[in-house]
């Protein structure tokens, strides 16, 4: 079942975002001591606005309530505000003010974007990534939009290939942090 997440699924939310931060290996976080990032996200997830809020997020669970896989996603216009957020809890975690985890724009004029999506490991192979990527395309519809994008790692083949099967094509290429990136667009 696929829903909106709520505050209380950050502990379960973060391992499987930690997968992409992970695999980006940015070097904006990897300077930043694990149990400090942690807490970071955590406040980022239950504010209101940032990039990774529990707003942006669903999740597919399993009939236990286990979070199988996280979809996170907004608009191009909310990019303008999804990072700026995460600065009032800087002095929180100890970082300073002027500290910046992202800085790139990944999404494109009149687009839903795709920010993360990604499985647990344990559940790869089971439809789960393709269930999310669909209620993707529901929710663009649902707000009025007739593109829908995401980037992947030009690393990463089977996610590529996964998107080329759910009708996305690539646009071009860009940096992201320190990784190049392929822009993927579907119309729909």
């Amino acid at each position: 079942m696929i829903r909106k997440a709520e505050k209380s699924d950050f502990p379960f939310v973060y391992p499987i975002l930690k997968q992409i931060f992970d695999e980006m290996q940015m070097e904006t976080i990897n300077k930043l001591p694990e149990s400090q990032f942690y807490d970071l996200m955590r406040l980022g997830y239950i504010s209101e606005d940032y990039r990774y809020s529990y707003r942006r997020i669903w999740v597919d669970v399993n009939d236990q309530g286990e979070v199988l896989g996280i979809l996170d996603m907004y608009s191009y216009d909310d990019q303008k505000i999804i990072d700026f957020v995460l600065k009032n809890a800087y002095a929180k975690v100890g970082l300073p003010i002027d500290t910046v985890i992202f800085s790139d724009q990944e999404a494109w004029p009149h687009e839903w974007y795709i920010d993360a999506i990604a499985v647990h490991p344990d559940h790869w192979g089971e439809g789960v990534a393709s269930r999310l990527m669909d209620t993707a395309v529901e929710i663009a519809k649902k707000y009025g939009y007739s593109k829908i994008s995401l980037n992947v790692d030009k690393e990463n083949p089977r996610a590529q290939k996964l998107y080329e099967h759910k009708g996305y094509k690539t646009t071009n290429s860009m940096t992201i942090g320190d990784r190049t990136y392929d822009h993927m667009v579907k119309e729909i």
